[in-house]
């Protein structure tokens, strides 16, 4: 295998490694984050990585946000609701209790406004606190944010290193901020960077002629225009390094389809080229 195959199959490997590793990725964080908050783990990892652009990782975040809070006794750690007036694990008191009705009172207050009984004389006085337990939705975002980021750069830097050789060692097409609008008998683009090609075939008779009209711009680099007749041999070829207008007229002596090809090689500019 020659080595231009050998570094075009690397970087398509690589291009669609990045992809699936995020997707990994995304899959052991949400499972991490739902188990460490009581949701099904294994449901809402299948959710986050199988459901596409991401939409899973958004409805679990929705989901976790509107998470019923959570919180720990103050004096031993132990998990309680927010209704709980006494920690069911040590009886630390959570609230000033009425010590006849065992209603949570509040300590301004001059009798109990459930049993009537006088407050200073009948309390239990609260040992211990409700204690929210963090749901932070920060710390997921920033993962699965840093991770989208670190794929975006893997994937561009790829393809700027593949622009950086010229695409030699892939032996394949690279563009880096190209703009083609190529329509018909119409070739248009801009670019920053381009190595690779560019074609239309325009069908022609005996007799007719192939008029080639339009500019090609090359700041850097070069651009080669090629025509081949249907038998596949080149009867007009012109290599440009510099920016210029075209009108050539090219007289067709066999029937069938003309290909007007470009070929660029770290070019750095543009064409407008019309074939009639």
């Amino acid at each position: 295998m020659e080595l231009g195959m050998i570094g075009f199959s690397a970087f398509m490997l690589a291009i669609l490694a990045v992809p699936i590793l995020l997707m990994l990725v995304i899959g052991v964080v949400v499972y991490k984050d739902a188990k460490a908050h009581d949701l099904n783990p294994w449901l809402w990892m299948v959710v986050a990585v199988f459901t596409p652009n991401l939409i899973g990782v958004i409805i679990y975040l929705v989901v976790r946000s509107n998470q019923e809070k959570k919180y720990t006794c103050s004096n031993c750690n132990a998990e309680v609701k927010f209704d709980y007036n006494v920690c069911p694990n040590c009886q630390a008191i959570f609230e000033n209790t009425c010590e006849i009705c065992k209603h949570a009172v509040g300590s301004q207050m001059a009798y109990c406004p459930y049993c009537g009984a006088k407050v200073e004389e009948n309390i239990v006085h609260q040992t211990a606190t409700k204690v929210t337990k963090k749901t932070n939705l920060v710390k997921p975002l920033a993962i699965i944010g840093g991770i989208c980021i670190a794929a975006f750069i893997a994937i561009f830097g790829l393809m700027f290193v593949m622009g950086a050789t010229g695409g030699e060692m892939f032996n394949s097409s690279v563009s880096i901020m190209s703009v083609e609008t190529s329509m018909g008998n119409h070739l248009k683009a801009s670019f920053y960077y381009q190595t690779g090609r560019d074609s239309i075939k325009v069908k022609k008779q005996v007799g007719d002629t192939l008029v080639l009209r339009g500019d090609i711009k090359v700041e850097e680099g070069v651009i080669t225009l090629t025509v081949k007749d249907p038998h596949g041999e080149v009867v007009y070829n012109e290599v440009y390094t510099g920016s210029q207008e075209l009108e050539q007229k090219i007289p067709v002596y066999s029937e069938g389809k003309y290909t007007v090809g470009l070929k660029m090689d770290g070019a750095k500019g543009g064409y407008d080229l019309r074939a009639e």
